[in-house]
């Protein structure tokens, strides 16, 4: 019976693979949504986990699905950092750069170590060295680079299994020692509480001490509008009154008796007078003491007012101080518009008055909607809430990125080229395109991040079902010795980052432990360091690293395997 149910199931998954795809990834999510502690597994190393027993049974993916599905997942990822990424790179962020670069250097050092120390062959050398940085892009630009070594079709195939096999491992027992450096390892290295160190930062920063988790939000807006009848302030001008406030607060509408009054600077306020005020909410419990008393019911200066995302394309605000952008809006005739978040990279950063602003930042402007709309003029480019994407625009960046990855450049006489990641490349250009010019090549980011999440999941999950059947014979072979490595070569390049980045670079622990997480491309890890926080003051250190590891860690595939050919070769001639 057992026998008949698995010739059965054997039979319909291999005429139909594409219901072995999906159910690794139902059955890969689920795994993935496991939460222990502070570690999850995510849902591409569950589809992967997934996906190599499933494919015990036998069965076979069409290559060019995978190819399609890498390609389409890799252009995404470049479009999507490459704003951050660009910014990133200039003359006084080397020093993001210097710890992925720590991270490049000392990782293919110790893998190399480990080729060395435990015989692996490319396959498992590269799978290591995929699994170890918890970048799953380098499967794929492994992969594609052994498909290219001239080995026999069994040989190559053997070898590309060996490459999913051993990511698989090294990726759990990396992401586990990531996942608890940044948040709880690192943190006790440097001997401070992260919580604490959160706050306090937060606060030298210019922010309240906030302490609240990724799901929480105060009962209160930290901005909002409040009626008043004037009375402390008769006979002082809206412009000495705002003046006053320090930019603090920003008078909206007049009503004097029965009529509207233009709130401009010079309106020289009356006792009576009706006065709408809009500012920060923390400015405003005061306000009583400033104006006079509040107004129960304050219909007459009731006004509207938006909030609108506004992408920051001025070239000259690039790395300007949030508050500096109020005072740029207050002189440039902007009346009250205030900043009510910053997004960088779909991550929220804290919008501190000393935050540091970059162009491709998504800007949250609040106020009333003439003025919001200058705002955004003098800024950059309203993202437009428009969930259509250009699929001319985006067939356009891939067909060219397909057409670089097909040049080929022989290198130590072994051929070089970027096969799928040409596609990264392009998509780094398009990207930095749209976020230069916004009002055309829109793709919105869940459209992007569907494509980036079903892609890798689907390329993931046909490598494990393809070369499952060679698991037992690795894990039998290397079973205790790449968890090993993956922990050491995770370790490494870590810890020297943490102490170079605090006493050589001079970098706040708490945001530090978030330029780590980034460092290393991990999701997971920096989830688990915010967590740990309290407030979402790591993420300041995570983007920059993030976006500069997420461009340089797929490229380590095909130069890690043709390093390796060339050396075996040269090995093999001596």
């Amino acid at each position: 019976m057992l026998h008949e149910v698995s010739t059965t199931l054997k039979g319909l998954l291999s005429d139909r693979p594409e219901l072995a795809i999906f159910a690794s990834l139902i059955v890969g999510y689920a795994i993935g949504a496991i939460k222990v502690g502070p570690f999850q597994l995510g849902g591409v190393a569950g589809t992967l986990i997934a996906a190599l027993l499933i494919g015990q049974v036998g069965v076979i993916i069409d290559p060019s699905l995978q190819r399609f599905m890498f390609t389409l997942f890799i252009y995404a990822l470049g479009f999507s950092v490459a704003p951050q990424f660009f910014a990133s790179v200039d003359r006084t962020t080397w020093t993001w750069g210097l710890l992925v670069g720590v991270e490049v250097v000392l990782i293919i050092v110790v893998v190399f170590v480990a080729t060395w120390l435990f015989k692996l062959d490319v396959g498992t050398a590269s799978g290591l060295l995929a699994g170890s940085a918890t970048e799953s892009a380098m499967v794929g630009t492994a992969s594609e680079a052994i498909g290219r070594l001239g080995l026999a079709a069994d040989a190559t195939k053997a070898q590309q299994a060996n490459v999913a096999t051993a990511y698989a491992l090294s990726y759990i027992f990396s992401l586990i020692t990531i996942v608890l450096f940044s948040s709880q390892a690192a943190p006790r290295l440097l001997g401070v509480d992260l919580r604490a160190e959160a706050r306090r930062v937060m606060a030298k920063l210019g922010g309240a001490d906030e302490n609240l988790d990724a799901d929480q939000g105060h009962s209160f807006p930290l901005l909002g509008s409040r009626g008043f009848r004037v009375a402390a302030a008769a006979g002082k001008t809206i412009a000495g009154l705002e003046a006053e406030l320090a930019g603090n607060a920003t008078i909206e509408r007049v009503w004097r008796g029965h009529a509207s009054v233009d709130a401009v600077g010079t309106c020289l306020l009356e006792a009576g007078d009706e006065i709408a005020v809009t500012g920060p909410r923390s400015m405003l419990a005061d306000a009583a003491r400033v104006f006079g008393p509040e107004l129960g019911a304050p219909a007459d200066v009731d006004f509207i007012v938006e909030t609108r995302d506004v992408v920051l394309t001025r070239k000259s605000l690039h790395k300007t101080d949030a508050a500096a952008i109020g005072e740029y809006l207050r002189g440039s005739g902007c009346h009250g518009v205030y900043l009510a978040g910053i997004k960088r990279m779909e991550r929220t950063l804290p919008a501190l008055p000393s935050a540091k602003l970059r162009t491709g930042d998504v800007l949250r402007l609040y106020g009333a909607p003439e003025d919001v709309a200058r705002a955004a003029r003098l800024l950059g480019e309203v993202e437009a809430p428009n969930d259509v994407t250009d699929f001319v625009y985006l067939g356009g960046g891939i067909v060219l990125g397909i057409l670089i990855g097909l040049v080929t450049v022989p290198l130590a006489g072994v051929p070089l080229s970027l096969g799928s990641a040409g596609a990264l490349l392009s998509g780094l250009g398009f990207g930095w395109l749209r976020s230069r010019r916004p009002t055309f090549g829109r793709f919105p980011p869940a459209a992007s991040q569907i494509l980036k999440d079903l892609g890798l999941s689907v390329y993931i999950g046909a490598i494990g079902l393809t070369s499952a059947t060679g698991v037992v014979a690795l894990l039998r072979a290397r079973g205790w010795e790449l968890p090993v490595s993956a922990i050491f070569v995770s370790l490494v390049p870590t810890v020297a980052s943490l102490y170079i980045g605090r006493y050589l670079l001079h970098i706040e622990p708490i945001i530090l432990c978030g330029a780590i997480a980034g460092q290393q491309a991990s999701t997971p890890a920096i989830k688990a360091t915010e967590a740990a926080a309290g407030n979402s003051v790591p993420v300041v250190g995570y983007t920059v690293t993030y976006a500069i590891a997420n461009v340089a860690l797929p490229f380590l595939g095909p130069l890690f395997v043709t390093a390796f050919a060339a050396i075996a070769g040269h090995l093999s001639a001596a």
